[in-house]
């Protein structure tokens, strides 16, 4: 039987130290204070220029700004209206993803796009499912346990309390959690759908345990946020505000202490001065297309994991000839993704997997090293929703065209579908380089190489075979099967050796003192959970960090931070 749900209230009072929840209006769902936004002068050195807006960018400017940080965001895409920009169609929803070409290749290449890139102000936790797990303690030492991949410059304990602070933010509903290092989470679970209970039954059948949640999506009334309605629409953003997003939940209170976010800014540069080694600021393009420059006493990059190599790669100087922190050649390196092989199992009965959050269910109980499994490290498993569009893809990825198509589009109402996330080791090889295409701005567009090994293969083909198991427990009458990849992590990873990393433990890029990476390019591993939360956390280390002095004027001989 599945375990009971817990109501919570201990997070309904909110978070401390940002109050965007409150300070959304009830009634409408754009965020409030962008007319009366502070406005900063190109001249005017601020104390930090943060490029993107997404999950470590903004909330990096939040914790910041609380401190009297003076602080630019520079943002490539829009600041979204949800009323106005955010339609409940799966075709409308194409201008959330970053669609601006981008190369491919190697042995695996990755498809870019909806799956793994976001654009605009709360960069792609605006679309992505909502689900908001932990990295587990062991992602922090796999070379040490395991043999595999590098481990952290920190361990897990130190990202503990940010954890749990993002968690009480977002918030974040769920059952009590077994794995890793258990905890529980400040809301209750969400109610399961018919292909949910499905999959569970399978699962319990199959002698496999789950849990409800964990997603970031209220589970009762948040401050000024909803209630989910249920409307199935994650992917497509939660135009109710019931889904936590950067845009809603550290982007309100970063504009009510002082951080401006300027929309439609492409950085092209981080600039340095050579006689210092310092930065001075960031080169960028405005939304009419004029050339700028913003001065800057520190630079934290947050483009995620293809943007940010990306700029650093551009960013070439006398001192820096090959990109900004790559005197190494590790800019670009050891990019990683997740193998995200889906397997949707028929019922007569119908599931309508689109009236609720798409990670409904999980399981972490394969995500650790079993040497009997043939591989190291592992996977986990969760509920998917897929929207027709979606659906069709699955549904061609499996072989069928034309008539075959058609019906099975008629059945979709009858369809479930379990994903997994299983963890691809990084390697060298898997980089991003600069193209010989440019953009409209004379950039050089990135391009991905991928390449799996044969550790990858092994984890892919055992986790399939698991939702296969699983969907036989449940009785599934037929399954279709699609392999696929999903998240971005690394291209500019923290590391303890300048020659096999790109930042130090405090997310500083080597040899250059004010310079920071805050997103999910600095992560050296992958793990088999879903990564925006870590991403997050280690951006709230990294504020706590340079509010110490890793990277204020104080320590790069410029004064003092927050005048």
């Amino acid at each position: 039987m599945r375990p009971p749900l817990i109501l919570r209230t201990g997070g309904r009072s909110g978070p401390r130290d940002n109050d965007s929840h409150w300070l959304l209006d009830p009634h409408k769902r754009g965020v409030p204070g962008r007319d009366r936004m502070r406005r900063y002068d190109d001249a005017d050195e601020v104390d930090l220029v943060v490029v993107g807006c997404g999950a470590g960018g903004a909330t990096l400017a939040q914790r910041l700004a609380r401190r009297g940080w003076r602080i630019v965001v520079l943002e490539s895409g829009p600041f979204w209206d949800p009323d106005k920009d955010w339609v409940s169609d799966e075709a409308g929803s194409h201008d959330l993803y970053w669609t601006e070409d981008r190369v491919i290749g190697g042995e695996d290449p990755v498809e870019l796009g909806k799956n793994n890139s976001g654009r605009g102000v709360g960069g792609s936790m605006v679309h992505y499912a909502g689900y908001a797990p932990r990295f587990h303690p062991s992602d922090f030492a796999i070379r040490t346990n395991d043999g595999v991949g590098v481990d952290w410059p920190y361990p897990y304990e130190e990202l503990l309390e940010h954890y749990e602070r993002v968690e009480q933010e977002l918030p974040v509903a769920g059952q009590d959690w077994p794995w890793g290092h258990p905890h529980t989470y400040p809301h209750s679970a969400h109610p399961l759908g018919g292909g949910a209970e499905r999959a569970w039954e399978g699962a319990r059948r199959a002698g496999i345990e789950m849990r409800v949640g964990p997603v970031a999506i209220t589970n009762g009334q948040f401050g000024n946020r909803p209630h989910c309605i249920y409307r199935g629409f994650c992917l497509q953003a939660c135009k109710v505000n019931a889904k936590g997003s950067p845009l809603i939940t550290h982007v309100p209170d970063a504009l009510e202490h002082g951080v401006e976010v300027r929309d439609l800014c492409m950085a092209v540069r981080v600039e340095i001065d050579d006689a210092t080694g310092a930065a001075t600021g960031v080169t960028f393009f405005d939304r009419d297309g004029r050339e700028r420059f913003q001065r800057a006493a520190a630079v934290a990059v947050a483009g995620y994991s293809i943007e940010t190599p990306r700029l650093l790669l551009h960013s070439t100087s006398p001192r820096h000839p090959n990109g900004l922190g790559n005197g190494a050649d590790q800019v670009g390196r050891y990019v990683m993704v997740q193998g995200a092989s889906q397997v949707a199992g028929r019922f007569s009965e119908t599931m309508d997997v689109f009236k609720a959050p798409p990670p409904e269910i999980c399981s972490e109980q394969f995500y650790e090293t079993d040497e009997r499994r043939g591989f190291r490290r592992g996977f986990s498993i969760q509920t998917v929703g897929p929207l027709p569009i979606d659906w069709a893809g699955h549904v061609l990825a499996d072989g069928h065209w034309g008539h075959a198509l058609r019906e099975y589009m008629r059945d979709y109402r009858h369809w479930s579908v379990l994903g997994t996330l299983c963890e691809l080791l990084p390697q060298a090889r898997n980089r991003v380089t600069l193209d010989e295409a440019h953009d409209r701005n004379g950039m050089p567009v990135a391009r991905l190489d991928y390449t799996q090994c044969d550790n990858d293969r092994a984890n892919i083909a055992y986790g399939k075979e698991t939702l296969r198991t699983i969907w036989e427990a449940a009785g599934a009458q037929d399954t279709l099967t699609i392999d696929r990849y999903a998240h971005l992590i690394g291209g500019a990873r923290i590391g303890t050796d300048p020659e096999e990393s790109v930042c130090d433990s405090d997310h500083r890029i080597w040899g250059v003192p004010n310079v920071f990476i805050a997103d999910g390019s600095a992560l050296p591993t992958q793990g088999s959970a879903n990564p925006a939360l870590t991403i997050m956390a280690a951006a709230s280390r990294l504020a706590d960090r340079m509010a110490a002095g890793a990277g204020g004027r104080a320590r790069v001989g410029l004064g003092s931070v927050g005048r």
